[in-house]
């Protein structure tokens, strides 16, 4: 569910004015100190792991090999697809995402890598952002928009909106505190934030105006735009500008985007369990500590939350395993001993056994029965 929050009473609305949820408004900036919150809040389902759309690396890949440098190795010690582009339908936990991000950036050595990764990318190429921007006609609007857009492709932070009098605060709150210090995870936000509120302002755009709060300073450059840049918290970045830029009109991007509102974040615990370990099946080593580690819960909470839902860890990584290698054999001429390592098994006979204990059939005898199934339809 999203929320907003707008701290107007009524007797001022009506005096001063309107402000909608699109930003569109025909009030004058207060000249007293008023506080106008708005965040989005995921749908809360009974039990919620916190999942990031894999496919946010995407900038970062293609900034790398722009530079030369062949990611595959680096995703594969990660247990991460290296097939390129990244499906959209894949989600992750919040610190396999930041870990990955950190991994991604320090490969070519420059510790701004982040940060020029987030200036480079069209601001289109953000789908929450080129989805916002088709709705909205202000910065204000637009901002607006893109919090509540964002929930389908995140359900592992919440980003917010603040005025207070004359100045304005956008930011992001992660769920989940980073393991590791996201730098370049915060670089990328403050490269991609500059370079949207430099466009929306044109030639009203003022760089010593505007203040990142960020994990690592000295992960963006100390000439970045003439912004200014402090330290903060490893739990989000956040940008301070003058409110009256809320109300600046700006021209509508590019739309170059994908609809991925048939692919949303996931709402219950084993939906996202699934999508968090289906990249993973093919590791032998998948254990029951390893999987509750690629969900980002300790394995007792993991097995605990699991077991509301009439379930375990082990069940629901053999539950993935059944199902690939289900459709593997249906859908394929693949050799058994293919799907079974496909699947996490080195040992073809171990897996038959396996999969006859899952479906009741052979690997053979469950191919022939859905074969002569598909030749009869």
């Amino acid at each position: 569910m999203t929320r907003a929050f707008f701290a107007i009473p009524t007797d001022l609305e009506s005096f001063y004015g309107r402000i909608d949820i699109n930003g569109e408004s025909d009030v004058a900036i207060l000249p007293f100190r008023l506080s106008v919150r708005f965040a989005a809040k995921m749908t809360k389902p009974t039990s919620q792991l916190p999942l990031i759309r894999l496919s946010t690396l995407g900038p970062l890949i293609e900034e790398l090999l722009r530079r030369g440098v062949d990611p595959a190795p680096m995703l594969r010690s990660m247990n991460l697809p290296d097939t390129l582009p990244i499906s959209p339908e894949l989600f992750v936990s919040p610190n396999v995402m930041y870990t990955a991000v950190e991994s991604i950036s320090g490969q070519p050595g420059d510790p701004f890598f982040g940060y020029e990764a987030g200036r480079r990318m069209p601001l289109q190429r953000w789908v929450a952002v080129a989805e916002a921007a088709q709705k909205a006609h202000t910065i204000g609007g637009l901002l607006s928009r893109f919090i509540i857009d964002v929930e389908n492709h995140s359900s592992a932070t919440t980003f917010f909106l603040r005025t207070e009098q004359r100045r304005a605060t956008f930011g992001v709150k992660r769920i989940v505190e980073p393991k590791v210090v996201p730098a370049h995870n915060d670089g990328f936000y403050v490269g991609f934030l500059s370079r949207l509120l430099e466009k929306a302002m044109g030639d009203g755009w003022e760089p010593s105006s505007v203040l990142f709060e960020v994990s690592d300073p000295d992960a963006v450059p100390g000439s970045a735009a003439g912004i200014r840049v402090s330290a903060g918290d490893r739990l989000g970045p956040k940008v301070k500008f003058p409110t009256v830029w809320l109300f600046q009109r700006f021209e509508p991007l590019n739309d170059t985007r994908t609809d991925l509102s048939a692919i949303a974040a996931p709402r219950s615990l084993i939906e996202a369990v699934h999508i968090a370990l289906r990249p993973h099946i093919h590791d032998r080593n998948l254990t029951v500590d390893k999987a509750a580690e690629i969900c980002g819960y300790g394995k007792r909470r993991l097995a605990r939350e699991l077991k509301k839902d009439g379930t375990t860890i082990a069940r629901e990584v053999a539950a993935l395993r059944s199902r690939q290698a289900e459709k593997e054999l249906i859908e394929s001429d693949l050799r058994v001993s293919d799907i079974a390592e496909h699947v996490g098994f080195t040992d073809p006979t171990v897996f038959s056994r396996a999969f006859k204990n899952w479906t009741g059939m052979s690997p053979l005898e469950y191919r022939r029965t859905h074969n002569h199934t598909k030749d009869r339809e």
